[in-house]
């Protein structure tokens, strides 16, 4: 990769890693349901300017309902539950061989030895960091932020008819779905008032929130990505995600104290490792077929 290119990588992690922080920071300004409903309202703002990318309804509505609702609402629900924000972006990246199960039973791919493989080192990484939580509620965190990796997953099945589409446009017409039902539900379990914070209740740490989770973290890091994805092969722009923990884990311990060691840091190395076997198991097998 050409050095300015490494230098946007790096920056996608970085953004990316400080935004699990971030959303742990949104979460005591806004219930779970809202902060998605918003997030994703002014995530949508570019349909004004972009237009409709071009894949079918069905696939826009399933990147809208798994990628973008189902990961982020699980997730915020996590880490409303207890999951430090470290330690949710290391279980997210199971949606990395989670893909690979989903495509092989519902689509025939064939995944390699060496993919399953990965996911079953990923899977041991996952039982050892439930043994190092304590307490009921971490350990249904756990389980939360598990279905926010399978929806992850089950997005990047949908994702695939939008190869060779514009990512910032889809990002943003898939964005127009969730906010209005996310909204609704909010006011109905949550109350109208906390739905409507940042207009009845607003704070600079909200909006600075929203802003962050918006901008850099939606919009920048999409369009980087998506200029990666176009110029480099998948394989070989795939293994930067592995940063994004790596980051997430180095903000958190800096700017919440979360404290990654012994049992729980044991875990995350194996969940690592076993993504990182799964994503040069894939690029192997892409290398294979090209030839």
């Amino acid at each position: 990769m050409r050095p300015l290119h490494i230098a946007a990588a790096l920056l996608i992690a970085a953004i990316w890693g400080l935004n699990f922080t971030v959303i742990r920071f949104g979460l005591d300004e806004f219930t779970p349901l809202a902060f998605a409903g918003w997030r994703f309202l002014f995530g949508a703002l570019p349909v004004l300017i972009l237009p409709r990318p071009k894949i079918s309804w069905k696939a826009l509505a399933g990147i809208s309902l798994f990628l973008f609702t189902g990961q982020f609402v699980f997730l915020f629900f996590a880490m409303q539950a207890g999951l430090p924000p470290g330690l949710s972006s290391v279980l997210v990246q199971l949606q990395g061989p989670l893909t690979l199960v989903l495509a092989a039973l519902f689509l025939r791919e064939r995944a390699t030895v060496g993919q399953w493989l990965g996911l079953g080192v990923a899977m041991v990484g996952v039982l050892v960091i439930a043994r190092s939580v304590e307490g009921t509620t971490t350990l249904l965190a756990v389980g939360i932020a598990l279905l926010s990796a399978l929806s992850w997953a089950t997005g990047n099945l949908f994702l695939r008819e939008a190869r060779g589409t514009s990512v910032i446009a889809v990002t943003a017409w898939a964005s127009l779905l969730p906010p209005l039902p996310l909204l609704l539900a909010g006011a109905l379990t949550d109350g109208i008032s906390p739905t409507l914070a940042p207009l009845l209740a607003p704070t600079w740490r909200g909006w600075l929130v929203l802003f962050y989770t918006v901008v850099p973290a939606m919009w920048l890091c999409y369009w980087i990505w998506g200029t990666l994805l176009r110029t480099y092969p998948a394989a070989k722009v795939g293994p930067v995600s592995l940063l994004v923990p790596c980051c997430a884990l180095t903000f958190a311990a800096s700017l919440v104290g979360e404290p990654v060691s012994g049992l729980r840091l044991t875990g995350v190395i194996i969940v690592l490792g076993g993504v990182a076997l799964g994503i040069l198991a894939s690029g192997r097998r892409s290398s294979v077929t090209k030839l």
